[in-house]
């Protein structure tokens, strides 16, 4: 008589996320198609016991392979995840500088905090926006406005 307990699927948190993202970049960055560790946590800004406790529950969920022993190297979930996450940060990052003017740095930490909370939907919404006001053509008197706008603000 036992009551079954129904389990969750599993959501990446916004820290496992992060941590897709910054492997994917470390591979990207050194093309030797692994990440090792130590340069996960410095990326991040973490220590070694916290990197390998998330290197551990993405790899139990599919993300990634990891041995203590070896660099690691994302599976085809985990790159998926990972470009994912990556190509919401761009979205984000080009329309708070380009639409918002906001400085870079700016830009990309607040794309770093929301891109983890955003919905697909407007994503897609804020990337059509980003390609009007990158067609100079289409986009020349909304811009004018904007920066008309922002400055008061």
């Amino acid at each position: 008589m036992g009551t079954m307990v129904e389990e969750k699927p599993f959501e990446l948190t916004a820290s496992l996320e992060d941590y897709l993202e910054a492997i994917k970049e470390l591979i990207d960055a050194d093309g030797h198609g692994h990440a090792h560790t130590s340069e996960i946590a410095r990326r991040l800004k973490v220590k070694m016991p916290s990197v390998t406790n998330a290197l551990g529950v993405l790899r139990r969920h599919g993300y990634l392979n990891y041995d203590s022993n070896y660099p690691v190297t994302l599976t085809e979930k985990g790159v998926a995840a990972a470009e994912r996450i990556i190509g919401r940060h761009r979205v984000l990052k080009a329309f708070l500088q380009e639409v918002l003017q906001l400085p870079a740095e700016a830009a990309s930490a607040t794309a770093c905090r929301v891109e983890h909370v955003i919905d697909d939907q407007l994503i897609v919404r804020l990337n059509a926006l980003n390609a009007v006001f990158a067609d100079e053509t289409c986009s020349a008197a909304i811009r004018q406005r904007l920066t008309q706008m922002l400055q008061h603000i």
